[in-house]
């Protein structure tokens, strides 16, 4: 009997988890959607390479990576491209996962996920 309680604990707390994380998905969609250049700008600044090297940069740049070139408006993009492109070497990583063709691979990756999918179609990490 305990064991089955434990199961139905577990199994409530996940869905619990995966209802905070679809209201969490929608709260950041609407701010990126509505955010500034500027602002966008000092959320990636947090994402330089120089400052967290490895996959870790990898494990956390990329998710935000997808959720940008889904719900930013696209001149906002290119604000930010040119922006950390003018930044030099040391800004190339983010400067190049912001041209087009880099959002022309990553929402492809995106929109081949399952469309009945209750989580939105993102890498979770």
């Amino acid at each position: 009997m305990t064991d089955s309680i434990a199961l139905r604990e577990a199994w409530a707390l996940r869905n619990a988890a995966t209802a905070t994380l679809v209201k969490a998905e929608d709260q950041m969609r609407l701010m990126l959607a509505s955010a500034t250049p500027g602002e966008i700008i000092s959320l990636i600044e947090a994402f330089s390479p120089a400052r967290s090297s490895g996959p870790e940069w990898t494990r956390t740049y990329e998710p935000l990576l997808e959720r940008l070139w889904e719900w930013c408006r696209p001149e906002v993009l290119v604000t930010l491209e040119a922006d950390f492109r003018s930044r030099g070497p040391a800004w190339l990583a983010i400067a190049n996962s912001l041209t087009p063709e880099r959002g022309a691979i990553v929402r492809s990756r995106i929109e081949r996920h399952s469309a009945q999918s209750r989580l939105p179609a993102f890498t979770i990490e």
